[in-house]
């Protein structure tokens, strides 16, 4: 289908995905389409937005009712909520079409993430990707799985089950569930079960989607304050998996060495650090997190934390994440006496010191 179609055609374009029956070849080109319309560069197209309610509804029913071109029109929901206007209208709109009856729109589309439909599958993952990126709306997709431990379990299976040939389109389970451990029943479902645990190998994958969805799940799942003291024991051994990324093949003397786990000595000469400072970044906030508390500072101290982070902080070429660092270490590097809180989460700073460290923060980084 030639790529400058008529603006005064599209309009009939768009009413022809809502129509039953039709040829499906048709809506395959109409959809293609679409994909370059609904596509960042095209985010001005007024004919786009005009007809936007009535493109939704026939995107929607094509994912749901038919299966050969259900990719592509979840591709098109994908470029549209994308841009922060497409996504608020893509949530009004499902939330327009919830009826007592009806379980929503996304407990029918999350039926092709299987290993019946992998192609399909990546596609949708990443519309829930999008569409989960606020609390708010990660709440109300949450709401619609029906049954939400179930579902999240089917996600899970997929994600850590190796399948050479199909496995990269389960990749964004981990961003999507790194979206959805914003809320406090999801954090608790992956923590009260042992699939916290199964996430573990994924954090040094040379997979960079899924060690980063990785990463920020198990940053999210910092928040979870009653759970600090399990998150650091010995059993579960998630401090020195939190610091490997962020160490270097700096050599430590015997002394050091007998203060980090067996994980982080004699690191190789080619060990290299995590390489995307967002994930640096995750990293040193799960860390300060898990620093809430006296008795988990006291355990992330006997661990030779300091070294790793000292290293980073040498090499580290971020500044903002130099600061984020050197607040964690001074952390680390007081003692209980000077700190002077058992929880930092008690404390009750007033606005104008808030102001005030700021302020210096940015005349640090300035």
């Amino acid at each position: 289908m030639d790529s400058e179609i008529p603006h005064h055609l599209l309009p009939v374009m768009v009413h022809s995905l809502v129509v039953d029956g039709g040829d499906p070849k048709l809506k395959s080109d109409i959809l293609q389409h679409l994909l370059v319309l609904t596509a960042d560069k095209y985010k001005e197209n007024k004919v786009i937005v005009d007809n936007m309610d009535e493109l939704l509804r026939g995107l929607f029913k094509l994912l749901e009712t038919d299966k050969v071109n259900a990719n592509a029109a979840c591709l098109c929901l994908v470029n549209i909520s994308s841009k922060e206007n497409g996504l608020k209208k893509i949530m009004s709109f499902l939330n327009s079409n919830i009826s007592s009856n009806d379980l929503g729109i996304i407990s029918k589309t999350i039926r092709y993430i299987d290993q019946k439909t992998p192609e399909i599958a990546s596609s949708v993952l990443k519309l829930l990707c999008n569409l989960t990126r606020e609390k708010s709306h990660a709440i109300q997709v949450y709401e619609s799985f029906g049954d939400p431990t179930t579902t999240l379990e089917s996600f899970m299976k997929l994600f850590i089950t190796r399948d050479v040939q199909h496995e990269t389109n389960y990749d964004y389970i981990s961003y999507l569930l790194s979206n959805l451990c914003q809320l406090h029943e999801v954090r608790m479902w992956l923590m009260n079960s042992d699939n916290l645990q199964k996430l573990f190998p994924f954090l040094n994958l040379n997979n960079s989607l899924r060690r980063a969805g990785v990463i920020m799940t198990i940053k999210n799942c910092c928040f979870e304050l009653e759970k600090h003291e399990w998150l650091l024991s010995e059993d579960l051994d998630l401090l020195p998996r939190l610091l490997l990324p962020l160490a270097g093949p700096e050599q430590f003397d015997e002394e050091d060495n007998e203060k980090l786990p067996l994980d982080l000595q004699y690191l190789p000469d080619d060990k290299e650090r995590e390489p995307d400072s967002d994930l640096r970044l995750a990293l040193l906030q799960a860390l300060t997190q898990l620093s809430a508390k006296r008795d988990c500072r006291e355990i992330i101290r006997d661990q030779g934390t300091y070294l790793i982070l000292r290293e980073f902080h040498k090499w580290e070429p971020n500044m903002e994440l130099k600061l984020v660092c050197e607040n964690l270490v001074d952390i680390l590097i007081k003692t209980e006496d000077e700190i002077g809180t058992d929880n930092f989460h008690d404390l009750d700073v007033p606005e104008d010191l808030i102001d005030k460290f700021k302020k210096m923060d940015e005349a640090y980084l300035s």
